[in-house]
């Protein structure tokens, strides 16, 4: 079998110019439909549907270094306010303490809290201090969080976000006033008249302090009870009509939350717990009817029913 003759080099054809392959280059891309040309914005089916607002490129996206210099720089604003507002608070601290002693005059007249460490009282007194200091900074706190995530937020996200923290920033303030003004009274009654016959009150000023702070706190969590209820709601997970059926589980469970969170035990105190609890229970229901309708599923699926082509069944 012959074997095919090697061309030379001089029988090779000369390369194109470059001239020659930008001319072609450009009549390839003429022949491309709109939406897909290399020199402009993507509009067609590359992406989204046709009318969608047209793509423009996050020239703001940052790098994971400015990511971890943008975190740096608002962990040190928020410390920054906290001991500025703790030191504040160091200032305030003693009146403020004398105003949280208030109830336990109220309810014993002769009342006066000891301490039997050397520490006892300067460790309250700085817990106090703390606990102001992150109160007031909580703005500033609560701010650096939200603008580090703004970018990463759809609209929509961005719509609701501020409005929910607000809600549950007052939630929480309610539910500490309701502790203090009015559950922790009728509490400090109790526990500091019952067997006074037998034995006198005593009672540390750590202990009094550790009682009232954790009281306080678990209340305020208590009663953002509804906004967590309509959250499920509004992914889906409950419903209000399952919610209702099931009220006897709510007031044990109301009275059984009421039973962990109240310093004493008798049951007056924990009803003036219990009580709004099942009311917080109730208002949750109310925010779970409310948005439960708004579910994210049924949005998916109605998108996915709009792409189906025709003449296929959904």
């Amino acid at each position: 079998m012959a074997s095919r003759p090697v061309p030379s080099p001089s029988d090779l054809p000369e390369p194109p110019e470059l001239s020659e392959l930008d001319v072609v280059a450009d009549e390839i891309d003429d022949g491309l439909p709109p939406g897909m040309q290399p020199d402009g914005p993507p509009d067609g089916p590359l992406n989204g549907p046709p009318g969608a607002p047209p793509y423009e490129p996050d020239e703001a996206e940052l790098t994971l270094g400015e990511h971890l210099n943008e975190i740096r720089q608002r962990l040190t604003v928020a410390v920054l306010t906290m001991v500025l507002t703790t030191v504040v608070a160091l200032i305030f601290a003693s009146t403020i303490l004398d105003y949280l002693l208030e109830p336990g005059r109220v309810a014993l007249p002769e009342f006066r809290p000891i301490y039997t460490e050397l520490l006892g009282f300067i460790g309250a007194y700085i817990k106090i201090s703390l606990m102001l200091g992150l109160a007031g900074a909580m703005p500033v706190i609560v701010y650096q969080i939200y603008a580090f995530i703004h970018p990463g937020l759809t609209r929509a996200e961005q719509k609701w976000v501020m409005p929910i923290v607000g809600l549950a920033t007052v939630a929480f303030a309610c539910g500490g006033a309701f502790a203090f003004f009015i559950a922790w009274p009728p509490a400090l009654t109790f526990l500091l008249n019952f067997g006074q016959e037998i034995a006198d009150p005593q009672v540390r000023i750590n202990n009094y302090i550790d009682m009232l702070t954790r009281f306080v706190i678990w209340t305020g969590i208590v009663f953002e009870l509804p906004l967590f209820l309509m959250g499920l709601g509004a992914i889906g997970i409950v419903t209000s009509k399952k919610l209702m059926g099931m009220w006897r589980w709510a007031i044990i469970g109301s009275f059984l939350l009421a039973a962990l969170i109240t310093p004493s035990i008798d049951p007056v105190t924990q009803t003036f717990v219990a009580v709004p609890t099942m009311g917080l229970y109730i208002l949750g229901i109310v925010l779970v009817r409310l948005v439960e309708n708004r579910t994210v599923i049924p949005v998916i699926e109605s998108d996915l029913d709009d792409d189906e082509p025709d003449g296929q069944p959904a």
